[in-house]
């Protein structure tokens, strides 16, 4: 419960005790022109004890196992005056009730048992000593026997106790559930960010270093042929307006998963790209083409990306092959390198580039996809698989 919850129910009980209250009090005119021949202050003490019994509601939520003890102590201090109030006992009803809210269940038990024990012991004695045990929770009518007496006082304090631990069970359930999701609701958005760090790491990886690539030719090339840097500076201009558009792609899906959402460059523009920088590559498709959805857009695009830089930095100068196969049910992505025909690029050529298979794998997977890679005739395979549905096609 919340500080002001929990001030609006103190204030609550407070009223609540102060209205039983003078109700108890304003019965002593009354009862003591019932009873003339008991001494006025006889009656006054046994009502004075209930106004303890009462008094105990108003504390209850913040001493609840002390409210318990005055409200247990006070029915049994009866037995041994004449007079009964009518509202004795009502004060263990609730504080049992609260005891069993608060506390842990075996330390509820334990309480709640203790209480109903020292009552029971108190009745006991004193129907045993031949007095009326009245006084015990009257409200359940006047049980003037052991028996009648303990089950009143046993169903005062069990049944609440009973109520109270149903109500606390509830409420550990919607507090472990809301912290569940609250749990989940920080995986995700810890899962997004990790996402949007990857798809900036592969925008600087990928379309950044082709741009430091296409600049370092540029530079060689100044002196000797003016034509050629004149290109391959127009090469950079495109691709630094390709890098933006990505960027504004990745925000796009981030802001607006729907069929308004930037697509992803296609894979005749990543092949354009390639081919700018160098590579050489055959892009085939087989099957009807069609719309897929943004998640599989999205990881056959960063896939093919990570496929082609492995191959120019591992496979330098080996020619490169794009297979697009669309299915009834799949797409197929194959992305094959030959076997290179001079040695690897020094580690040092490309650095910082991409999360490799590791990451190959997260995004094909995220799409619902499969990864398959692995050696292929002195080069390397990368094939991933992604499952279409009827709703797919659009």
């Amino acid at each position: 419960m919340t500080g002001r919850g929990a001030r609006s129910a103190a204030r609550a009980d407070l009223l609540v005790a102060a209205v039983l209250v003078t109700a108890n009090l304003a019965r002593i005119p009354h009862v003591l022109t019932l009873h003339p021949a008991e001494p006025a202050r006889t009656i006054v003490l046994a009502y004075l004890l209930a106004c303890a019994d009462l008094l105990a509601i108003a504390v209850r939520r913040r001493y609840p196992e002390a409210a318990l003890a005055v409200a247990t102590a006070a029915p049994l201090a009866t037995t041994a005056l004449p007079v009964r109030p009518a509202l004795i006992g009502l004060g263990i009803v609730l504080c049992a009730y609260t005891v069993a809210v608060q506390a842990p269940w075996p330390r509820a038990a334990t309480i709640v048992g203790t209480a109903f024990a020292v009552h029971l012991a108190g009745g006991l004695t004193a129907v045993a000593a031949g007095g009326s045990v009245d006084g015990l929770l009257a409200f359940w009518g006047a049980p003037r026997d052991a028996w009648t007496m303990a089950t009143g006082a046993a169903a005062a304090y069990f049944l609440p106790a009973m109520a109270g631990l149903t109500v606390r069970t509830r409420r550990v359930h919607r507090a472990e559930t809301a912290a569940r999701i609250e749990r989940d609701r920080a995986a995700a958005v810890a899962e997004e960010r990790a996402r949007i760090a990857r798809e900036l790491h592969d925008i600087a990886a990928h379309d950044l270093s082709a741009i430091v690539v296409q600049a370092g030719a540029a530079d060689r090339l100044l002196d000797r042929d003016p034509e050629a840097v004149r290109a391959t500076l127009r090469s950079i201009r495109v691709q630094g307006r390709d890098t933006l558009t990505a960027l504004r792609t990745m925000v796009g899906l981030m802001r607006e998963p729907d069929d308004r959402t930037p697509r992803p460059a296609p894979l005749e523009e990543l092949v354009r790209r390639a081919r700018d920088i160098g590579l050489t590559i055959e892009h085939r498709t087989a099957g009807t083409p069609r719309r897929v959805p943004v998640t599989i857009d999205l990881a056959v695009s960063r896939l093919v990306q990570e496929a082609l830089a492995n191959a120019r930095e591992h496979a330098p100068g080996a020619p490169v092959t794009v297979d697009t196969e669309f299915g009834d049910t799949t797409l197929r992505v194959t992305v094959r390198n030959a076997e290179p025909d001079r040695g690897p690029a020094p580690a040092t050529a490309d650095p910082g580039r991409g999360h490799g298979l590791l990451g190959m794998r997260e995004r094909v997977q995220h799409a619902g996809g499969d990864l398959r890679t692995g050696p292929d005739s002195g080069g390397w395979r990368v094939t991933a698989t992604f499952p279409l549905g009827p709703e797919d096609e659009r």
